[in-house]
């Protein structure tokens, strides 16, 4: 197999970025590409190339046009929730379909069935700690209470801007999709780099930024980003297994200590307690997505 194209729209574009560092760690050639581009604007494919769809219903309208369109294949997978009607030996599932549009287990379940796809491909040098995931998750879970107080001492009112470099850009585009689907705050996932050529000289004060920290290629360049939110006097939360050796940060949420390649899958945790506290804070209903009023008349508009 030459390469893999990882495609999903939104949380499962997330995803896919993540199995994108996966396989590449386990030496496949990997690319993560957003179903509507796939599915009008594809690559030239390969007699030997391979799919990899996320959907978490299986029902999106250009996730199934880009497994149609690639159907004349044998090689392809689809990940998806259990009663998905998608079908046939490619079709790994994860989760129960969850009941709130505002995926949350099914994302953390997808991530970890591209884990275990990398490690049946390859050897990614992370196969080991594969196996301490289910104890760094409950670990994540258990950081609600130090999210709380986290999110107490930032300012929801304005722009929350959420950084992560490498993998945990995935985690960052995330976390701030999270916040607008659950708390309708307006919220920009950047990735690191690209933050410090225009973005960075936007941000106010008042704003709030959440930085993904983790140990590996990105951790130096997130620190010095810290530095220069600190002198702007944004209120920064830092998450991640290397949060707290950010000084720069106003706050920190320390997660398990796992592989770069793994964190996403245990870094999202705490980013969805943040969507909901912060939804709650507000008074939004978190599983709502907005389905009233002109939202509901402006979605009318449109097929998913």
């Amino acid at each position: 197999m030459s390469r893999v194209f990882l495609v999903g729209t939104g949380t499962s574009y997330h995803g896919a970025l993540v199995g994108q560092y996966l396989l590449r760690s386990a030496g496949v050639e990997a690319w993560a590409i957003h179903a509507f581009e796939f599915a009008n604007y594809p690559p030239r494919i390969h007699d030997d190339d391979g799919l990899v769809l996320l959907s978490h219903r299986g029902s999106k309208r250009f996730s199934q046009a880009a497994l149609e369109g690639f159907s004349g294949k044998d090689h392809w997978l689809a990940i998806t929730g259990e009663g998905s009607p998608l079908n046939g030996p490619g079709v790994l599932t994860t989760v129960p379909q969850e009941r709130s549009p505002v995926h949350t287990a099914s994302h953390t379940g997808a991530m970890v069935r591209l884990a275990q796809l990398a490690v049946a491909l390859g050897s990614p040098p992370w196969a080991a700690e594969l196996s301490r995931l289910p104890d760094a998750m409950r670990a994540a879970v258990g950081l609600r209470p130090q999210v709380i107080e986290a999110l107490s001492r930032m300012n929801w009112d304005h722009v929350a801007h959420f950084v992560g470099g490498g993998p945990a850009y995935a985690t960052a585009l995330e976390g701030a999709l999270k916040l607008r689907e659950a708390a309708f705050v307006s919220a920009e996932g950047h990735e690191l780099e690209s933050i410090l050529h225009g973005p960075l000289i936007s941000l106010q004060a008042a704003d709030a930024a959440v930085l993904v920290a983790q140990a590996g290629a990105a951790l130096d360049r997130t620190a010095e980003v810290a530095a220069a939110l600190h002198e702007i006097g944004t209120t920064t939360l830092a998450v991640g297994s290397s949060a707290d050796v950010l000084p720069a940060t106003t706050v920190r949420v320390v997660t398990p200590t796992i592989d770069e390649r793994l964190a996403p899958i245990v870094n999202v945790v705490p980013l969805q307690w943040l969507a909901l506290e912060v939804s709650r804070r507000l008074g939004v209903d978190a599983d709502s997505f907005r389905k009233e009023g002109r939202y509901a008349a402006a979605q009318a508009k449109f097929t998913l």
